[in-house]
């Protein structure tokens, strides 16, 4: 097994919502799709589909894009972060001998202590 850490910096989202059929029961799915700025990595893109009951189950990892299935739950908090937050900073865990996706997070900079709703970071 050889395990990589990578990071990326997001230079933008965008938001799809649909519904599908899963095993003959329509199913809501949201997917936020993030677009890294080049940093030397060859991911450009990350698909986080948001499902019911999904706990990282499916995950895919291409030469520029991965894919990875989150509770439908976890959808408001990566939401969230997104229209508040700047900079962000994307990082993801992969299994290079599987191509299996072991992780995903999101965080922010440096920023001061209790600046409140309105962001006065320079």
């Amino acid at each position: 097994m050889t395990i990589t850490a990578h990071t990326a910096e997001v230079d933008s989202f965008s938001v799809h919502m649909s519904q599908r059929k899963v095993g003959g029961e329509l199913l809501g799915r949201r997917t936020i799709t993030l677009h890294f700025k080049p940093n030397g990595e060859p991911l450009r893109h990350a698909y986080l589909h948001f499902l019911p009951g999904a706990q990282g189950k499916e995950s895919t990892v291409t030469g520029s894009t991965i894919a990875i299935d989150l509770p439908v739950e976890e959808y408001e908090r990566w939401l969230h972060l997104l229209q508040t937050e700047a900079p962000l900073t994307f990082a993801w865990t992969v299994d290079e001998s599987k191509m299996d996706v072991l992780g995903v997070s999101m965080f922010t900079g440096n920023e001061p202590p209790g600046e409140g709703l309105v962001d006065l970071t320079p």
